[in-house]
């Protein structure tokens, strides 16, 4: 809470700074250009949500400033609304349009992502150019009404960019707020790792269209923006693909993932040009050349490069050491964890399969497999290599949609549901290859493992509400309260991709954990340890179990296996051989023969 607190006097020292700009600037053509890069910077704000958080790549930001500008100008000039509505509602319009681009697209990835949203960018400049009635076409549009709010006319250049710079730093801190909430988070985990982020309990698709509204909103109030400012007149050549490119370079070159960073490169590739001019015929060979020689020796981009300054490391450093005492100091006066199932059972039956089956092809990796597994219990699926271990896994947590069989948890049927929704019905699971969100911090993946468990939207992850602060103060204090139970205290501040294999290992197990799950599902926890982090494992798993906590343990280490375990299940060839306790399994001669192996 603290941390939001300090960042008011960042937000007033940005507005100082535009307020005192204009002091400095001489001529109103550098004026105008101060504008246009307020215009980039709020385009590219909007793409740093897309790119820099959830990573997905849009190459039709430049045909969403576009309906934003010619959205704002029609309804100011056509119907006379004031020219404040008309930007909202080309804002608005921008968002819509996004969402209904982002549902039937954004189940694609990569470069079909990115050809889809040119493809989109065409039709829009298509329409502008040709629906003549509406747009006017090729000739564009002109004399668009002047800005103005609360009688005030912004009516120069000058008080224009009062306008203009303000907006930017209030749209760069809410985007700076957003990633640090519960929304943020769940974007992050979005692009570092979108399969751990569905068993997480987050709705991908749904995160994905989210942060493209929000992405086509901001590029749309841009457009609305330019629209009003400057020479105001609008037309399609201005809205190109090229100039789509060119607002992804800038963020690209700003630090995806930055919301400073995208300001700023927004900033760089509008002024670069013009101060370039002086070259004459060659100043865009410069210009392009620059950009390249920058990404090159600067890959992470301008706020990457800032960031590793001697003076800004030096503050960091002391920031994260201050921090790290504050959360020693949390720690010292939280009580123990305390985990309790959800709900309660009658009897002892909580997951029941019931012929379940997965099919790749003509493959049978599990085929017709009956298991119960009893609330309390730690139950154990073994066998050798291929024999459907992982599957089965994969299917429980929804990651596979089975070929046919039934999946009962407390009597309800949960195959074919999606990963998210399986999540939030109270199962949870760790990975043969761990799966963290390496790029975050050790406190951040505690604190996506609570995703189901918190409610905070958009509006609260940008303000900061009284119910957001209270909620994010609750999962932080459990977040902390589950490092210190996994034994990773004093590691908050650590990337997740720094810890050595054993610590990534626990971590994995206390971000399933953390959501207080029916059923936890540990796909081979103990590969890699070494003896004495295996111990430290079994300790874990029974004190996971003394909590209430069911599991489900695949696992190799044989040793473990009959230590910790109530029931095993033997799996061979993708059916079951056997089921039982240590010592019936132990005597069952396929499982002699097919996994443990048998004497001379």
């Amino acid at each position: 809470m603290n941390k939001h607190i300090r960042q008011w006097p960042y937000a007033l020292a940005a507005l100082c700074v535009v307020f005192a700009a204009p002091r400095f600037v001489e001529t109103n053509y550098w004026l105008n250009l101060l504008n246009m890069c307020c215009v980039m910077g709020i385009a590219c704000l909007g793409l740093n949500i897309l790119l820099g958080y959830t990573g997905q790549i849009n190459l039709a930001q430049a045909a969403f400033v576009g309906i934003g500008a010619y959205t704002s100008a029609l309804l100011t000039i056509n119907f006379g609304l004031p020219v404040w509505l008309g930007m909202i509602c080309g804002a608005l319009t921008g968002g819509i349009f996004g969402i209904l681009l982002g549902i039937p697209s954004l189940k694609l990835s990569g470069h079909y992502l990115a050809v889809t949203t040119i493809g989109f960018g065409f039709i829009v400049q298509l329409v502008l150019i040709n629906w003549i009635d509406l747009t006017r076409g090729s000739d564009g549009i002109t004399q668009i009404p002047v800005f103005s709010l609360f009688g005030i006319s912004f009516d120069t250049e000058e008080r224009f960019f009062y306008f203009s710079g303000t907006l930017v730093v209030l749209m760069a801190w809410g985007i700076i707020r957003l990633r640090d909430s519960r929304m943020g988070r769940a974007m992050l985990a979005v692009r570092q790792d979108e399969m751990a982020a569905s068993t997480n309990g987050i709705d991908v698709t749904r995160y994905k269209i989210i942060a493209f509204t929000l992405s086509s909103a901001c590029a749309s109030l841009a457009g609305a923006l330019f629209a009003h400012g400057g020479a105001r007149y609008i037309s399609p050549d201005t809205f190109s693909f090229e100039q789509s490119v060119l607002l992804l370079a800038m963020t690209v070159l700003g630090g995806d993932g930055s919301a400073l960073g995208a300001v700023l490169g927004a900033s760089l590739l509008t002024i670069l040009p013009e101060s370039l001019r002086f070259l004459r015929e060659s100043y865009m060979l410069i210009f392009a050349a620059a950009i390249v020689l920058i990404m090159i020796y600067m890959p992470g981009g301008i706020a990457n490069l800032v960031t590793h300054l001697p003076p800004v490391a030096q503050w960091r450093e002391r920031r994260r050491k201050a921090a790290g005492m504050e959360l020693e100091r949390e720690e010292e006066s939280l009580p123990p964890l305390e985990l309790a199932p959800s709900r309660d059972c009658r009897d002892g039956d909580m997951l029941r399969l019931v012929g379940l089956a997965m099919y790749f092809g003509g493959l049978k990796a599990v085929g017709g497999v009956d298991m119960l597994i009893r609330r309390g219990e730690i139950h154990a699926l073994i066998g050798p290599n291929g024999s459907g271990k992982t599957t089965i896994i994969n299917v429980l947590s929804g990651l596979y949609r089975p070929t046919y069989g039934s999946i009962q948890l407390y009597g309800r049927e949960l195959a074919g549901s999606p990963p998210h929704d399986i999540a939030r019905l109270g199962i949870a699971r760790t990975y043969q290859n761990i799966r963290l969100f390496s790029g975050m911090s050790v406190l951040e993946n505690v604190l996506v493992g609570q995703h189901t468990q918190s409610r905070t939207g958009i509006i609260g992850g940008v303000l900061h509400d009284p119910a957001q602060r209270k909620e994010e103060l609750s999962m932080r204090r459990k977040a902390l309260q589950m490092l210190h139970f996994a034994g990773l205290q004093h590691l908050e501040n650590e990337a997740a991709g720094s810890l050595p294999y054993g610590r990534q290992r626990l971590l994995e197990i206390a971000r399933a954990l953390i959501s207080a799950p029916e059923l936890l599902l540990l796909d081979e926890p103990a590969a890699g340890l070494n003896p004495a982090e295996t111990g430290e494992l079994r300790d874990l798993l029974n004190k996971i179990q003394a909590m209430g906590v069911t599991i489900l343990l695949v696992e190799h280490d044989m040793e473990l296996v009959m230590t910790v375990s109530d029931t095993i299940t033997v799996l061979n060839f993708g059916r079951k051989i056997a089921e039982g306790n240590e010592r019936q399994v132990r005597a069952h001669p396929e499982v002699i023969s097919a996994y443990l192996g048998q004497e001379e």
